[in-house]
């Protein structure tokens, strides 16, 4: 104090108590910042000591008062790659380039394929063809117009439909051979007696269709099912309810269903076919009925009969036709 007054004295506390807020406010304020942390970027670390010698004096540890950076973890030690060590060298015994590989020593990447030897295509022989089918006169061209002069020919779908009350699936079998220089085998269908059926003919031989009808420009009265072309002898507008023929893109057709050579697959493959006529004309399978002939060249329907010029095989109908396709 100055004097005994204690002017001084009280002055000094005055003042402490003014700066002492201020001092708080500026240590905890985050924008001044003073304890705030600092980054890892500002973090000074001491710098590595060198390796002790025997000449030297013990180890140097970090320097005292610095801040030590945060320790990392241990990287992963690097893959060792082929013919080199850990350490990132060559292998410690390579493979000498004057000695071949062994099959012992040889990576299993080049060692010979012994299956694929014995799979390798065998040499080709002259006179034998690269194409395991039957060699036949490219016919692409002439099968796309036959195709498309077909279609020309079919009914829309919706006019098939209801159009007939029965169905007659006729297969067409034939022993005999054709006439010399003959083309297609001809076959006339006549439905002017049975105006309420309508006919699926199914042939393996090609096949010229004729058909008569009643009216003349009754619309969908005939299928095909072939395996072999066919044509139309008197082709027009509407008359066919459709087709599915091997030559013209189709990936399956029904086979001719002969007792002599009736079997699982055999069935198989005409009641699907005969399932999906019935839903083209919109039948139950129970009106439908199949007849086998043998070498026809005309058939006629009259109401339920059957005339023909041909020998008929056989015939199930209605509900044995439909029980034989549900067995």
């Amino acid at each position: 104090m100055r004097d005994g007054s204690g002017r001084w004295g009280l002055g000094l506390a005055a003042l402490a108590a003014v700066a002492i807020p201020f001092a708080v406010i500026a240590v905890l304020d985050p924008r001044i910042g003073l304890l705030r942390p600092r980054p890892a970027s500002e973090v000074v670390t001491a710098p590595d000591a060198p390796p002790s010698t025997g000449s030297q004096g013990p180890a140097q540890g970090p320097m005292q008062g610095s801040v030590q950076a945060p320790k990392k973890a241990p990287e992963e030690a690097p893959k060792q790659a082929p013919g080199q060590d850990l350490a990132g060298g060559r292998s410690s015994a390579p493979a000498s380039p004057s000695r071949p590989w062994t099959d012992e020593a040889r990576p299993a990447a080049e060692r010979p394929c012994p299956v694929c030897a014995a799979a390798a295509a065998p040499p080709a022989i002259r006179g034998t063809l690269a194409d395991p089918e039957i060699q036949v006169p490219d016919v692409a061209a002439e099968r796309t117009a036959q195709r498309d002069r077909l279609l020309g020919w079919t009914a829309h779908p919706d006019r098939v439909s209801g159009s007939a009350a029965f169905l007659d699936l006729i297969g067409l079998v034939y022993t005999v051979p054709r006439e010399a220089g003959a083309g297609y085998r001809p076959l006339a269908i006549d439905l002017a007696g049975a105006p309420d059926r309508a006919v699926v003919a199914v042939t393996e031989q090609p096949a010229a269709l004729a058909l008569t009808t009643v009216p003349p420009d009754r619309a969908g009265a005939l299928g095909v099912e072939s395996s072999a072309a066919f044509t139309l002898a008197e082709g027009r507008p509407g008359l066919l309810a459709g087709f599915r023929a091997l030559p013209y893109g189709g990936a399956e057709v029904a086979p001719v269903l002969d007792p002599a050579r009736f079997g699982p697959e055999t069935r198989r493959g005409f009641c699907e076919a005969l399932r999906l006529w019935a839903v083209q004309f919109g039948l139950p399978v129970w009106r439908t009925r199949y007849t086998l002939i043998e070498n026809p060249t005309r058939i006629a329907l009259a109401g339920e009969a059957l005339r023909t010029d041909g020998t008929t095989l056989g015939r199930v109908s209605g509900r044995r036709l439909a029980r034989l396709c549900r067995a």
